[in-house]
């Protein structure tokens, strides 16, 4: 697939209320390499916000490099939903909280939460975690 059209076919996917896709060509850096950017709503998951139910909306971000070259329009999408799937896996990792002190045991913005998590998961690389709105 040319990045071109890849760039089209990611501008025209649609999800949840609010979250919007974009792409921007990167084969300046690497060949046939798109980055996808996905702005989506949440809500503030600090501690802090915890106790009054998360009252605080936001929006936030997470970047995806994709090499699409040998992509069909279906492996593009299939690779975009394993993105949705990351944010989502990313927002509840930061939600999912235990009583009485809303310690967050696997937080995906703190080094413990990261290799807690990466210990369970068949995705032991903590860099995954930098793609959600700080790198």
């Amino acid at each position: 697939m040319e990045t071109a059209s890849a760039i089209e076919l990611v501008e025209d996917v649609i999800y949840k209320p609010g979250w919007t896709f974009t792409a921007r060509d990167h084969t300046k850096r690497f060949e046939s390499t798109i980055v996808v950017r996905v702005n989506y709503p949440a809500r503030n998951s600090n501690r802090d916000q915890a106790e009054t139910g998360y009252p605080q909306e936001i929006t936030t971000y997470a970047e995806f490099p994709l090499v699409v070259n040998d992509y069909t329009d279906e492996d593009l999408y299939a690779a975009l939903l394993e993105a949705i799937m990351s944010i989502e896996e990313h927002e509840a990792r930061e939600f999912l909280r235990v009583q009485p002190t809303n310690w967050a045991p696997f937080h995906p913005h703190r080094a413990t939460g990261m290799r807690r998590w990466a210990a369970r998961s068949d995705k032991p690389d903590l860099m995954d975690d930098l793609q959600f709105g700080i790198a």
